[in-house]
């Protein structure tokens, strides 16, 4: 039995994977998602978004029967390479079966909410297809990272910037020998970790049962059986930092709040923006000035170190006993902002009124989330932003 597999993807034909595929809304504005699909009528978004499932389904099968997404006829892995102005990543696409999820060979660190997958498990079931990959990394070996670098020589049948502005590009790899050789790597590897996609892993689980439950004369060797999966090396995954907006003082005078801060933190005017260069100091903008903040004293321990994440340190020593944040899953007087929005991204929420304070944290590292998903345990809320991320819609696995 292998851990990672290659299979037959669905994919946009050339011409149409830049109009197709689609990245994380989350952060972009209304304005840029509503014009993307008006101007793409193809685009996954006009599937994803649209209130009628029958409709959605209806278009997703018209894309397929006007040949706008092709299946392809041999096993593939797809080796998957994204740019950004400063950063590169190569991975590869390949199946996993659910029950290494179960047997922790994938490791997640994220906590579930129930809604957000079960919207995910409706649009799967739907399709009867996922659209795009489980986002994780492994730990890196040599040779796979090398067999993979061998391949970029060869011409991409994709090479072009997504809606997210970045560059993608997409190799075919189907050759029995090499095949057989990356999955005699990942058996050697045996254990990967999820950067992003929880809730889609939820729902994928959910609904392999559910596939199951009908089935009466099901195998354990169906599609639904695995999910599509995007695996890139620890080495080369980049974590960005999530920085925190509070949008008021909790009565607080601006000039009781920074006396408040200087109990338990050093702080030093900047004099220009302020990003942490390494854990366990932060930067603050505030009054349109930013200040350096770096704890008086050393950190009190907790079990697995849980409470030295920035991030903790950060609401444990700051935002909850001076600020009064509570809960930031549910509290809504603190905002997130993804860490390529930049420091600037932070001035101009703070400068707008739209927020009264603003801090950048140095980015949770790699280490953590492996050293959480070890332990079993999950990261508080926002503490991680994978960046860049995989494309949905630039190769698809369906369950037929």
């Amino acid at each position: 039995m292998y851990f990672i597999n290659p299979f037959k993807g669905l994919r946009p034909t050339k011409e149409n994977a830049a109009s197709v595929t689609i990245a994380s809304t989350d952060h972009m504005s209304k304005d840029i998602v509503k014009n993307h699909k008006k101007n793409n009528p193809w685009s996954y978004l006009n599937i994803f978004e649209s209130d009628n499932d029958s409709k959605s389904k209806e278009k997703f099968e018209l894309m397929k029967t006007k040949s706008i997404l092709t299946k392809d006829n041999k096993n593939s892995f797809y080796i998957y390479k994204i740019s950004t102005e400063d950063h590169s990543q190569v991975g590869i696409v390949g199946t996993a079966k659910l029950s290494a999820y179960d047997n922790l060979h994938i490791r997640g660190h994220e906590e579930i909410f129930f809604e957000r997958s079960q919207r995910r498990m409706k649009q799967m079931d739907n399709l009867n297809a996922q659209i795009g990959p489980i986002y994780a990394v492994y730990p890196d070996n040599k040779q796979l990272n090398d067999l993979i670098e061998k391949e970029l020589v060869n011409s991409p049948v994709y090479s072009f910037k997504g809606m997210d502005e970045n560059k993608h590009e997409m190799w075919l790899l189907n050759d029995e020998k090499k095949v057989l050789q990356i999955r005699d790597l990942f058996n050697s590897i045996n254990r990967i970790y999820i950067a992003d996609g929880h809730h889609r892993m939820e729902a994928l689980l959910k609904l392999s049962k559910f596939k199951q439950h009908k089935n009466p004369n099901h195998s354990g060797e169906e599609a639904y059986n695995y999910f599509m999966i995007a695996i890139f090396p620890t080495s080369q995954a980049r974590i960005l930092d999530y920085n925190r907006l509070i949008k008021d003082l909790y009565g607080y005078s601006p000039k009781d709040f920074i006396k408040e801060v200087k109990k338990k933190f050093k702080v030093e005017k900047q004099n220009s923006s302020y990003r942490p260069a390494r854990s366990q100091i932060f930067g603050m903008y505030f009054e349109k000035q930013w200040y350096s903040l770096e704890l008086k004293e050393k950190p009190h321990q907790n079990l697995f170190h849980i409470i030295n994440l920035d991030i903790n340190l950060l609401h444990y020593y700051l935002l909850e006993p001076i600020l009064g944040i509570g809960d930031p899953r549910h509290d809504n007087r603190i905002d997130f902002l993804a860490g390529f929005h930049g420091l600037e991204g932070i001035e101009a929420k703070v400068d707008s009124g739209e927020a009264k304070v603003g801090f950048a944290l140095f980015a949770t590292q790699m280490e953590n989330v492996i050293s959480f998903a070890d332990n079993k345990l999950n990261m508080p809320p926002k503490s991680t932003w994978f960046d860049p991320k995989p494309l949905d819609g630039l190769v698809a696995y369906d369950f037929e």
